[in-house]
């Protein structure tokens, strides 16, 4: 996310005519960040750079203090990753396809999924679309995608979630496959790969994304601003051409329908919270 922010803000920079400071405030997660722009003027010149970690903060973690979803305001979803189901070589040799995989796991009594914590955006899009497909999987969480890359090559997991530019070395040597894409279509770059829809899903589809937030009491006219900024320097092709690199599609956004997306998504994380008994630490 920080190095996205760093591409985006010299192109701002040039459009606005004054400096855009990018300034990283660590901490709990990045809560701490968080926080700070909460208790920022609602001036239009403080802005958080945050991504689901943000927005369902309070879903999660009972130790905050402040409700992000009331004390932010969505100004632009920024960009979707692309997200892709993968599993290693041994499993794709009977599976090749998620719908394959899916027929796998009810056919062994279950498979692993490499995870990064029970209310993580990996683990949630993936029991999110495979519990509907009926996958049994059992999640084995690692500190990271490396160490999960890492059980996935020896077996002791079948399945992860990652990026395409993460997956591509693996996928290279032949040790890694991809079985589906997070997404509603297929992605032109990878059109050989099937769409959770294409597998047969039919819910909600989860992205993994990053977006910008203001203060809560920001007037709209200025998000609305910001916004309109954002798009008119981010979705030109030279814009786009510099955010490939992330292996995620930029995203045509403004403050109301990111709002509206938001309370779909809080929406559907909550019912799967609750669905798995999970208890905020």
């Amino acid at each position: 996310m920080d190095l996205w922010v760093r591409v985006l803000a010299p192109l701002l920079e040039a459009r606005w005519k004054q400096s855009v400071v990018v300034e990283n405030r660590p901490g709990a997660s990045g809560l701490i960040g968080t926080e700070y722009v909460a208790r920022a003027p609602a001036d239009g010149h403080t802005i958080l750079a945050g991504s689901q970690t943000t927005a369902m903060a309070k879903l999660t973690s009972s130790a905050i203090k402040f409700d992000p979803q009331v004390d932010l305001a969505p100004v632009y979803k920024f960009i979707n990753y692309k997200i892709v189901f993968a599993t290693n070589a041994q499993t794709a040799a009977q599976a090749r396809t998620l719908v394959d995989l899916v027929a796998l796991s009810q056919a062994k009594g279950g498979l692993f999924f490499g995870g990064l914590g029970a209310s993580s955006s990996i683990n949630v899009s993936n029991a999110i679309v495979n519990r509907a497909l009926g996958m049994k999987f059992t999640s084995v969480d690692f500190p990271g995608t490396a160490q999960a890359m890492l059980a996935l090559l020896r077996n002791d997991v079948q399945l992860v979630l990652n990026t395409p530019g993460a997956l591509k070395p693996f996928i290279d040597a032949g040790t890694v496959a991809q079985v589906a894409v997070l997404s509603e279509a297929r992605f032109s770059d990878m059109p050989d790969v099937q769409s959770v829809r294409e597998a047969g899903y039919r819910g909600y589809v989860p992205q993994i994304w990053n977006g910008l937030f203001a203060p809560r009491n920001t007037p709209l006219a200025i998000r609305q601003q910001i916004a309109r900024d954002i798009q008119a320097v981010a979705t030109t092709a030279e814009g786009r051409a510099l955010f490939d690199k992330f292996t995620g599609v930029v995203q045509v956004s403004a403050p109301e329908s990111f709002e509206k997306e938001m309370t779909e998504e809080t929406r559907v994380w909550r019912e799967f919270l609750a669905s798995i008994n999970f208890k905020p630490e």
